[in-house]
């Protein structure tokens, strides 16, 4: 006689029974039934009785087999989510790798014990955060089985099919889930809803407890008992290990705090001319910081990485601290070195102060710049707000720190070489003025040229544009340069009108024209060219005092009236007398530099105070020795027409009329920019506003007039160039249609069209673009500014079609309706990056 167990009933039920069976038929002479070890079967001497287990040889290979499949899944499962997925909760590489399989593995693994109403909730909330429409898909999959394996019957072998499948669904969806990026609200409000801190591992939490709840009801006592006791050893390994770190974080708390309130107090002497005291104050932050990195990084500390998010948090103070603490060190050694004035005597630039200060300059610059990305590899997502938004502000400050302190020690390198020799150093000075546009920025007025030797800066020479011109003519001479520039330009004859030289938008080509022309009509060979505007002039002023002009010297010239005498009041006092003007220009040009020269700035606070300007493109340098423009380029003074690997948008404009009326003049951009990355397509429709503020009467006709062009009183006529990657397919003024010529030059495509504003009167250009470009790593663009009197204002929407979504890391877009927008002033070059989330 056999009995068997019905499928359903557990291994312990089943022993249980069986065992019980057995002592029940116990007879007087001993058990009539045995209890066969570690099984669920009793038998009888005789075998007249027996109780036979379902679960017999053949099922017990079943269950091998089906306990192979699921070991095989969640390996495969966690070596996907160890190798795919970017979470990290220490920061530790190999460690976060190992805690994201080991996750993924036991996920998997009791989701075959689990309920199938929580495959239900895995798999539906990992299609809700799955990133991208591919990700989706792969969990929409998941779903689908949990679907078929809901309508599936109970029957004979269900059971083990069920924990497959419930293995197989978990096994699609934990990589996935461990794949987030962006929160899921961001993504299905088009960024209106920004997901709280955190949401990430929320989301997470809600897909897996219910498997994990379910899948612990499952398991033996004895397994649960041995789960429950390595749960405890590790809850009391991680409260010492916490105990730890927390006692040290707060014996460091007091460091750190003094820390940041002696550095501050530095920078804030340093800033006042308080060199001395500045120097004692970072060595002092150097000692609290030293003190705060040595508990934050000693030996006790180790556990505390091994911790996640913990471990995050650890890492930040003590790459913070380190960091911290080599920048003050680094300080107060140049604090200590630093006497600015030792670098300039007698009126000369000391080279020998320079040369010995250079060494520890430049260290400093290397620090902070390694500060900045050491800071920023460890700004993470796991960092609670707080200390996220602490590293955040530390960037905002070092950033730019890097990048002002790197040109002042490029700064001073360049001064050294053109300042430092016993051999004079010829220097061309170009002063350009934009209210009459050319492409580099304006029309050039002037020119000096200056001797540097030994530590010593003197007007050598000053040209008028004029004499020039003839010296060009009488030595015949030509465009000697770079194809580009000539194919474009050549026709404008700039071999025999050289104040047309920064017709083009691109100072390096400008400036080695320039040194080449000036080279021929005088015989001198410059080592640098420098281009400078009336901004420029303005803050020079700051450095030299008020100045005495020659005819008026009643009237001080100062930084709060330049701009208006060289914009307008020069030629309306001159009017109709050109050589006097030129006479005043030129001695005033004279004067500014003699002053400066005479009583030089110390070159790092000269640098910093003109690097806004510099960002502008209204100062910028070429260096004959610098051939590829990395100097210049270093010390953002290369003034180059910015280069992309996606996208390109300027525009650019030639006052044709010959006169100085671009002061008056205002330019607005309205741009609207759609993506199709199906199809690596993109579109602009781009509205150019021009308002011409220019009277018609009662001003010079230097800045009215045409020059016998014919052209009516104060209308502004120019050429404009738009610059884009992409081909215009129509462009209209006003509603109608205006024809155009297509050229090329930096690589891109250029369109140039003849437009006249009335006096007084506004016209609106639309111009439409369209082409091809790849898309599939996101979408980059240039906007190229150029440097006039008024900076353009610039409206900027940008959206993607058929569904798709953009993301940004900039704060300065703002996003409605699944459109980015931006505003601003377009004062220089601006680089902008998205990313595509399908």
């Amino acid at each position: 006689m056999s009995v068997f167990w019905p499928w359903s009933v557990d291994f312990l039920t089943k022993r249980q029974i069986a065992h019980d069976v057995a002592k029940f038929a116990d007879g007087p002479d001993g058990p009539a039934m045995k209890l066969r070890p570690n099984t669920t079967s009793a038998y009888a001497p005789g075998d007249e009785i027996a109780i036979v287990d379902l679960e017999s040889k053949p099922r017990r290979r079943e269950r091998a087999d089906q306990s192979t499949v699921v070991l095989t899944l969640a390996t495969a499962s966690a070596m996907a989510t160890g190798l795919l997925s970017s979470a990290s909760p220490t920061g530790v590489v190999g460690l976060d790798g190992l805690y994201r399989s080991a996750f993924a593995f036991a996920i998997v693994w009791f989701a075959g014990r689990a309920r199938r109403w929580t495959w239900a909730v895995l798999a539906g909330t990992t299609t809700i955060v799955a990133n991208g429409l591919l990700l989706q898909a792969i969990a929409m999959v998941a779903l689908g089985m949990v679907v078929w394996s809901m309508r599936e019957r109970p029957g004979p072998g269900t059971r083990y099919r069920r924990r497959l499948v419930g293995t197989a669904i978990a096994a699609i969806c934990v990589p996935v889930l461990m794949m987030q990026t962006q929160g899921p609200l961001w993504r299905l409000t088009n960024g209106s809803v920004t997901d709280p801190f955190g949401s990430s591992a929320l989301w997470t939490v809600i897909a897996v407890v219910p498997i994990v709840a379910t899948g612990w009801k499952t398991l033996s006592r004895k397994r649960r008992r041995a789960i429950i006791a390595n749960l405890r050893r590790t809850a009391a390994a991680l409260a010492v290990v916490i105990a730890i770190t927390g006692a040290v974080s707060a014996l460091s708390l007091a460091s750190l705090t003094n820390g940041l309130d002696e550095t501050r107090a530095a920078a804030e002497l340093a800033s006042a001319g308080d060199l001395d005291g500045a120097s004692v104050a970072f060595a002092s932050a150097n000692e609290s910081w030293d003190r705060a990195n040595d508990n934050l990084s000693g030996v006790w500390m180790v556990p505390s990485r091994l911790v996640p998010i913990l471990s995050q948090h650890v890492q930040a103070a003590q790459v913070v601290s380190g960091q911290a603490s080599a920048i003050t060190d680094s300080a107060a050694t140049m604090t200590s070195q630093l006497d600015p004035d030792a670098l300039v005597v007698s009126g000369s630039i000391n080279v020998t102060e320079i040369d010995s200060l250079l060494p520890t300059v430049d260290a400093f610059a290397a620090t902070v710049e390694r500060a900045s990305e050491r800071i920023t590899s460890v700004d993470s997502s796991w960092l609670i707000p707080p200390v996220g938004s602490s590293i955040d502000r530390a960037n905002e400050i070092l950033t730019p720190a890097a990048g002002v302190i790197g040109a002042s020690a490029e700064a001073l390198h360049v001064t050294n070489d053109l300042v430092g020799g016993s051999t004079p150093s010829q220097i061309l000075v170009m002063f350009a003025t934009p209210a009459e546009a050319r492409g580099t920025g304006g029309f050039i007025g002037s020119w000096a040229v200056v001797d540097g030797v030994n530590g010593q800066l003197s007007v050598a020479e000053q040209f008028r544009t004029r004499e020039l011109n003839q010296l060009l003519a009488d030595q015949e001479a030509t465009l000697r340069t770079d194809s580009d520039y000539v194919d474009r330009y050549g026709p404008f004859d700039i071999a025999r009108h050289i104040q047309d030289v920064t017709i083009s938008p691109d100072f390096p080509s400008v400036a080695a024209v320039a040194a080449d022309l000036f080279q021929q009509a005088t015989g001198t060979s410059v080592e640098a060219v420098i281009m400078v505007d009336p901004f420029v002039i303005q803050k020079l002023l700051t450095f030299s005092g008020p100045l005495e002009t020659g005819t008026s010297p009643t009237t001080a010239l100062t930084s709060r009236n330049v701009l208006d005498m060289l914009f307008v009041d020069q030629y309306s006092r001159f009017d109709g007398d050109e050589l006097a003007r030129e006479t005043e220009l030129a001695a005033l040009t004279t004067t500014l530099l003699s002053a400066l020269f005479t009583s030089p700035p110390d070159p790092l606070s000269f640098a910093m105070e003109l690097a806004p300007l510099a960002d502008q493109d209204r100062i910028s340098l070429w260096l004959r020795n610098d051939e590829e423009g990395d100097v210049a380029e270093r010390l953002g003074l290369d003034g180059s027409f910015p280069r992309s690997d996606g996208d390109l948008l300027a525009l650019v404009h030639q006052n044709s009329g010959q006169n100085k009326i671009d002061s008056f003049l205002t330019r607005r951009m309205d741009i609207s920019t759609t993506l199709d990355t199906l199809r690596n397509r993109v579109d602009h429709e781009v509205t150019i506003t021009l308002e011409n503020n220019a009277p018609s009467a009662g001003l010079p006709d230097a800045i009215i007039g045409s020059n016998d062009q014919g052209i009516p009183l104060g209308t502004n006529a120019m050429l404009a160039t738009l610059y884009s990657e992409l081909a215009v397919v129509s462009a209209s003024i006003d509603g109608e249609p205006v024809p155009f010529r297509s050229d090329t030059e930096f690589g891109v495509q250029t369109s140039d069209f003849i437009v006249t504003v009335p006096s007084e009167d506004t016209i609106e250009m639309t111009i439409v673009l369209s082409g091809l470009l790849e898309l599939s790593n996101g979408y980059e663009t240039v906007l190229a500014a150029q440097p006039l009197v008024n900076a353009d204002v610039v409206s900027w929407s940008i959206q993607a079609v058929d569904g798709e979504r953009l993301t940004s890391d900039s704060d300065e877009w703002s996003l409605s309706g699944g459109e980015f927008l931006w505003r601003a002033n377009l004062e220089k070059d601006r680089f902008f990056t998205f990313e595509l989330d399908k």
